[in-house]
């Protein structure tokens, strides 16, 4: 019998079975006491199932994994099981390798510690083997681990390049930061890169990462940091942007690793292109370790394949915590009335009914209701909203919903109050929906009131977050019930089946938790649901660069027609394709030799040919082009030559964003870089007012309340109907969208490109980092410094009224912070604590 032929035999076995459906029936009914069961809960016989768990080990596929998983957490749970079953519970999952779900049902009291009564008995022994077994080196001690961590620290050691892909709750976070630790421990020198696709993630891997190296090393999370090159270990948390630039500002800087988190985003569109240029560009620098790690694919081997040097691609089975599916839909003309059913491996299970608070009209209201409904009991309940607006309104449905309860506002919850009514504005929908334990959660929000949010949520004083795409960013925000109805990501598009599971992910803490709820409402509407869930699966990876053959012939065509800027703006993935290969063919590798460029050997001679003719006709310099290669090198050649053919410089130029006619000089840029390089800035004159006043007032270290305040004004002087919620969203929107993202891009292009046309005259004040400043939204170094630190923008605009010097360094900047009384400023509580704490933080690393 092989393995494959054995695990089957288990899944139907009876007393496996029947264990799995009968821990997963009473587990849910217990979470969800609002639930009334169909028929009793039937008594469960645990030494039977435990006997039948314990045939599973950690080479068990990931359905048997998880019910075994089932079973076991299930005995510890259920009060009527005796001590002798939950210690026997408490032995498998510390043979399967899950301490922590051991250690938390210590904690929650339902096993005793039994560390000192522990003999020699064969189990015991067994149970020390397996430890050494699921244990890695950490320098002074070994560290325990679980199976997939113990095969991601062999793969990483082993192989230059290794894909992994696990499960959500797997524990890669922790293992990596392991990883890292020992490494830079036993190295005299060693730099490092953690990829991340978002700047929220970058500062929470950060602050993990700055936990456990301590003062072994750099962690920079910036390329226009000032410290970059001056310890022997450095370890950089970065998105492909920012490894971009790092990389042009230090063209000799190698690295020893690069790990690239979230690594499915790969096919995220330009972002996805660019984030494989700059892995190219990266690992052609020595020979670094590239560790890609993605959740629930079901091909990591495609990020290996082709790739020079040893490789290994690692598919995880490993489950740590429970997640159950669950179906609820309304019962048949009786609209308050709904059902549940619990979905273990496809196969259906009621679990009960339950009423709505309301009757759910209009049909918005059905998903706010039912989570109402199921999670008012408890804190930990997420609920997925598709887009910043449905999110503030779901938030309030919720409110309302829940007004008759009582709720404790905690102190820590008025400092937050408080930080978004002084920095965003004293209206926003937020503040009032704190109060009553309720928050939304979206991308677009300030960092620094988005991670007051999350550890609001984290510590239960708030009971519902209201969150949009945001989760599938990879945000380290676990919970325990998940809502979830018509999902959508982006432009309104079906969420797809990848996109749906790393959403699900989020639900169930490890170590935190037993189980995580899925609920997915109306499951029986096909209208609100493209494809129903009924099954965790892993789906395949597809990398942004593996449109080029579907789109060939669009891009050739492209291409041939000198890249037109109407269809670089329809679409940009062109461009983006065009610029990864021309940055391939400008540093004279052969087509042939990239392996993510899947079309066959006639094509790529025509492709190299094609942009070989295109590139020789430019007299741009390679430098300018290499930097800015997600523009397209034709249109920076337009914009060059439409530069050097009127000759003054003064017509073009970029003033500083703190002189008074910087608003004009944007004005008239971003019209050019719409008409030249594509960018996408529409046509409309007034939209260019608007985003150009954004822009220099951004630059210029404006709060965001002073930039709202800005936006409401020029509604009310012009006599435009406008709603404050819609205007707060929109300039938020507009800050992230456009002065972080779409501005950098093709300002800071247009600048170089000046400067390379129409020189500036001898003497003349140098150029100012354009992409820094909108990035950062600060222009003084001071500023930048502090940013370095670790605080937010935040918290550096409202340091920054009070700090004149414009060059201060990080050391100078720390030194001032230590010499005054931070407390008396006028500043909110959480801008205060944030500072303090990058003062006790970084006072003895610098």
């Amino acid at each position: 019998m092989n393995d494959d032929e054995y695990w089957g035999e288990v899944a139907v076995l009876t007393a496996f079975a029947e264990g799995v459906r009968l821990s997963t029936l009473k587990s849910t009914r217990s979470v969800f006491a609002n639930v009334r069961p169909d028929d009793p809960t039937p008594s469960i016989d645990w030494e039977r199932h435990l006997l039948a768990a314990s045939l599973v080990t950690t080479q068990a596929p990931e359905s048997i994994q998880s019910g075994a998983l089932r079973i076991v957490q299930g005995c510890l749970q259920d009060v009527d099981a005796s001590t002798q079953q939950k210690e026997a519970a408490e032995y498998l999952l510390r043979r399967l390798g899950n301490a922590r779900a051991a250690d938390l049902a210590l904690e929650k009291g339902l096993t005793q510690d039994r560390k000192d009564n522990i003999g020699a008995s064969p189990l015991s022994l067994d149970l020390i083997r397996r430890t050494l077994e699921l244990s890695v080196d950490g320098g002074d001690r070994r560290m325990p681990v679980n199976h997939f961590q113990r095969q991601f620290w062999s793969a990483a050691e082993e192989a230059r390049w290794t894909s992994v892909s696990a499960p959500t709750s797997a524990g890669k976070s922790h293992i990596v930061r392991l990883w890292l630790a020992t490494q830079i421990a036993n190295r005299s020198r060693y730099r490092a890169v953690y990829l991340v696709p978002t700047r929220a993630l970058i500062e929470e891997v950060s602050r993990e990462l700055e936990t456990a190296l301590g003062d072994n090393a750099t962690v920079t999370t910036m390329p226009w940091d000032t410290r970059v090159g001056e310890r022997p270990h450095e370890l950089f948390i970065l998105t492909q942007e920012r490894l971009h630039i790092l990389l042009h500002k230090h063209p000799r800087m190698t690295f020893d690793l690069i790990f690239v988190d979230e690594a499915q985003k790969l096919s995220d569109g330009t972002r996805g292109v660019l984030l494989q240029r700059t892995l190219d560009e990266a690992a052609r620098r020595g020979e670094p370790k590239i560790i890609f790690a993605s959740p629930l694919t079901s091909n990591p081997e495609l990020l290996v394949e082709g790739v020079p040097g040893t490789s290994t691609a690692l598919l995880s089975e490993t489950v740590t915590v429970n997640q159950t599916l669950i179906h609820v839909n309304q019962r048949r003309y009786h609209p308050m009335l709904w059902d549940m059913v619990a979905l273990v491996n496809g196969e259906r299970m009621p679990i009960g009914e339950f009423d709505l608070p309301a009757r759910p009209v209009p049909e918005s209201k059905r998903l706010s209701l039912v989570a109402v409904a199921l999670g008012s009991e408890h804190s930990g309940n997420v609920v997925y909203a598709n887009g910043a607006a449905e999110a503030e309104k779901i938030a309030g449905q919720i409110c309302d919903a829940l007004s008759s309860s009582s709720w404790q506002v905690t102190k820590d919850t008025l400092d937050v109050v408080e930080l978004v009514e002084k920095t965003i504005h004293p209206q926003y929908l937020l503040a009032a929906y704190l109060k009553q334990g309720v928050a939304f959660h979206y991308g677009n929000m300030p960092l620094l009131v988005r991670e007051a949010v999350e550890r609001l949520f984290r510590t239960g004083d708030i009971r519902y977050l209201v969150c949009t795409s945001t989760l599938l960013e990879g945000v380290n925000l676990p919970c325990q019930n998940l809502f979830v109805r018509a999902p959508r990501k982006g432009n309104n598009t079906l969420m797809s089946a990848p996109d749906f599971w790393n959403l699900a992910g989020r639900a169930g803490r490890w170590g935190v938790e037993f189980q995580g709820n899925i609920v997915c409402i109306d499951t029986e509407s096909e209208s609100i649901w493209s494809e129903v869930p009924v099954r965790r699966s892993r789906q395949p990876l597809e990398r942004a660069t593996d449109t080029l053959p579907r789109k060939y012939l669009e891009l050739h065509q492209y291409i041939q027609e000198g890249t037109p800027v109407g269809i670089s703006r329809t679409d940009p993935i062109l461009q983006a394709l065009f610029g990864i290969l021309a940055a391939a063919r400008r540093q004279e590798q052969d087509l042939n030799d990239l392996p993510w460029l899947q079309v066959d050997a006639k094509e790529k001679t025509a492709l190299s040919e094609l942009v070989d003719e295109k590139l020789s006709s430019l007299t741009v310099s390679p430098e300018t082009l290499q930097t800015h290669a997600g523009i397209s090198p034709i249109s920076i050649q337009r914009l060059f030559d439409h530069f050097q053919s009127v000759g003054s410089r003064d017509e073009f130029e970029l003033a500083p964003p703190e002189s008074y006619d910087a608003l004009n000089s944007y004005i008239r840029a971003i019209q050019i870089c719409f008409t030249f390089l594509g960018a996408d800035f529409t046509s409309n004159e007034g939209r260019h007012y608007s985003l150009a006043l954004l822009f220099v007032e951004w630059m210029r270290g404006r709060p965001l309340a002073v930039l709202i305040a800005s936006r409401l004004s020029y509604l009310r002087r012009n006599g435009k109907k406008h709603s404050l919620p819609v205007e707060i969203r929109n300039v938020l929107k507009d800050v992230e969208q456009y002065a972080r993202f779409e501005g950098p891009l093709f300002l800071a292009c247009y600048s170089d490109v000046l400067n390379e046309a129409i020189p500036p005259d001898p003497g003349a004040e140098g150029s100012r980092d354009i992409a820094m400043m909108m990035e950062l939204g600060v222009s003084r170094i001071t500023e930048v410094s502090m940013m370095s630190l670790g605080l937010s923008r935040t918290s550096v605009v409202a340091l920054s009224e009070h700090i004149v010097g414009d060059n201060l360094s990080p050391a100078e900047c720390l030194e001032w912070i230590s010499s005054r009384k931070i407390e008396s400023l006028d500043l909110p509580v959480l801008v205060i604590e944030e500072v303090l704490n990058a003062l006790h933080k970084r006072a003895n690393t610098i």
